[in-house]
């Protein structure tokens, strides 16, 4: 299928990899996405960023001939096979930096007549990407570049954000060897003395040596365990609505996660 770019000409459209969520496809230098009741909301979120200096997230441009939403494509690599790269502690404190950026950025956001992906959770400090993880992130020669993917954002406490992008990023999993799941899961290619360690780093670098933002290990690791459990019963109901049968396996990974948080914390 063939899709018209902003400039006029006419470029082929390229499915792009993920999507369990969303059907996504670039055209030219843009992404086209279904629309939700949430867009709006979302593109707007997107502009106020921007307008505070982070050009790394997708410029909103708008909804195509099709009703679809359309965003600024951002070049790079977006893994999701966690190549050895993603290991790194310079991309682990790039991240913790870009998610404290976010979520500063996001602190006076108006969300009056606001439509969330999500439902938004007390304490209302920030707008929560919600999913900020390896596979939506932008990468190039081993550094973040960018984030995508923010129609499942909400209000909620800073926290609960940081659990997760620590869950994926540490990452807060049983280390090599250790069974993750019935059927199999992800695990951690480190240690939990290493991963203590990791976690550490990744706070720093969020915090940014502000007392107020200074997380105990103990206090992130049972929000992560928490949230986990949240994402395993948000999982089954979109399979179940959607029928995104690749994400079956996905809620009983994620719950064992959490057991072996809490036995860990």
């Amino acid at each position: 299928m063939d899709a018209e770019s902003g400039s006029g000409a006419w470029l082929e459209e390229q499915p792009l990899a993920g999507g369990h969520v969303n059907r996504v496809a670039r055209v030219g230098d843009t992404v086209r996405r279904t629309a939700a009741p949430s867009t709006v909301t979302i593109h707007r979120l997107l502009s106020h960023a921007r307008g505070k200096g982070l050009s790394w997230v997708p410029e909103p441009l708008g909804f195509d001939e099709l009703g679809r939403e359309v965003l600024s494509f951002l070049p790079g690599d977006v893994p999701h096979e966690m190549p050895e790269w993603v290991w790194s502690e310079a991309v682990l404190k790039d991240v913790g930096g870009a998610l404290r950026q976010w979520h500063d950025a996001t602190v006076d956001f108006t969300v009056d007549d606001a439509v969330w992906g999500l439902p938004p959770r007390d304490p209302r400090e920030v707008i929560c990407h919600n999913d900020f993880a390896p596979y939506n992130c932008v990468f190039r020669n081993g550094r973040f570049v960018g984030a995508i993917d923010f129609d499942l954002c909400a209000p909620g406490p800073r926290i609960w954000d940081i659990a997760y992008t620590a869950y994926r990023f540490v990452p807060l999993m049983p280390g090599p060897g250790v069974g993750a799941a019935p059927g199999g899961g992800e695990n951690s290619p480190f240690a939990p003395s290493i991963v203590a360690v990791r976690l550490q780093s990744f706070l720093e670098a969020y915090g940014l040596a502000d007392p107020c933002l200074t997380y105990e290990l103990p206090t992130v690791l049972s929000v992560a365990a928490n949230r986990l459990e949240a994402i395993a019963s948000w999982t089954e109901e979109h399979v179940r609505v959607s029928g995104a049968r690749a994400l079956e396996r996905h809620p009983a990974m994620y719950r064992e996660h959490a057991r072996w948080l809490r036995a860990w914390c």
